[in-house]
């Protein structure tokens, strides 16, 4: 997957999948919101699950994104308003999957929180405390 994106380029290195997701939620973002809150919930999930393992947090394979951001909360005491992060991008996920929701501002509002969690993690998880993230280059517009 090549995206290029503008906000999570400063994952490619070390997390392809991670920039990718993000990128692709940007590309979709002018025509397509809906699509953008899925790559969005896509990238919390697997970056949900890269912050578990990093912590020592046990998922199971049947562990839902819930279930992980669970863990996360009870088991390794990440911050609560990561945990509420991390939720919110599952339920603008699900409410795009499930009930064909979604517009351009919650999309926006969702790429913003992805790329805050992406900083937090790049920065706390990671070990880059000196990383300076810049500004949210917004995507372009829509149509």
């Amino acid at each position: 997957m090549k995206t290029g994106s503008a906000n999570f380029g400063f994952l490619k290195e070390k997390h392809p999948l991670l920039e990718a997701l993000g990128g692709l939620a940007e590309r979709y973002f002018p025509d397509d919101p809906n699509t953008s809150l899925l790559k969005v919930r896509q990238f919390g999930e697997r970056l949900s699950q890269i912050v578990a393992a990093r912590l020592g947090v046990y998922v199971a394979e049947v562990d839902t994104f819930a279930d992980t951001i669970r863990r996360l909360r009870d088991e390794a005491g990440v911050d609560r308003q990561v945990i509420q992060v991390f939720h919110q991008l599952r339920v603008s996920g699900n409410d795009a999957a499930h009930a064909m929701g979604g517009d351009h501002g919650v999309a926006l509002t969702s790429l913003k929180m992805a790329r805050q969690l992406a900083i937090w993690f790049h920065r706390g998880i990671e070990g880059n405390q000196a990383f300076k993230a810049g500004a949210f280059t917004p995507p372009a517009s829509p149509p």
